[in-house]
């Protein structure tokens, strides 16, 4: 895992609008990019008074389309956001329809536990739910543990899902043997 702290590479505790995104932008870039591949990258906003929705919008944003188009192989997590900066963050992604992760850390700096900030369907907040929960889980496990009283999800509808929140980067996804097993970000592989 990888912290990068928002304060010391802007320099700034107020960071505002489009213009101050663009240019801090390559600023975030350069330092995302300096992690190695595949690895969680914990952006701290400890110490930042306010970050508008506009400024989320033209440095956070971008970083989490890279991810998800696959151009960026790193796992994006925020943390040490203020109320202020949560409403403005939630702004920046509604309108596009975008879901990021909050981490709760530990005061030696390692993430206990992530959750979801931004709008997603009920079906993935169920699946993330239960990657959650696990230390490493298949679709094959959560289809044979589901609960056999409510609807039924196959194993084609468990690997669909978790297949989705990987292209998210919501969570991760390894290979071992035939089958595909997914984890919790905060798990290094």
């Amino acid at each position: 895992m990888q912290r990068i702290k928002v304060r010391e590479i802007t320099g700034l505790d107020t960071l505002a609008g489009k213009s101050g995104g663009a240019r801090d932008f390559p600023k975030f870039m350069a330092a995302v990019e300096d992690s190695p591949e595949g690895c969680t990258v914990l952006l701290d906003w400890s110490g930042v008074e306010i970050a508008t929705a506009s400024y989320f919008g033209a440095t956070f944003v971008p970083l989490l389309r890279l991810t998800m188009t696959g151009d960026l192989d790193r796992y994006l997590v925020l943390t040490g956001l203020n109320q202020t900066c949560l409403d403005e963050l939630k702004l920046a992604l509604e309108v596009p329809g975008l879901v990021a992760l909050l981490g709760d850390c530990s005061k030696n700096g390692t993430i206990k536990s992530v959750l979801l900030f931004g709008k997603l369907e009920s079906v993935y907040i169920e699946a993330f739910a239960e990657v959650q929960r696990a230390k490493g889980v298949s679709a094959s496990e959560l289809h044979t543990r589901q609960d056999r009283s409510r609807n039924r999800i196959g194993k084609t509808g468990w690997i669909n899902r978790l297949s989705s929140l990987h292209r998210l980067r919501l969570v991760r996804k390894q290979k071992i043997g035939r089958r595909f097993v997914f984890r919790s970000v905060n798990e290094e592989s």
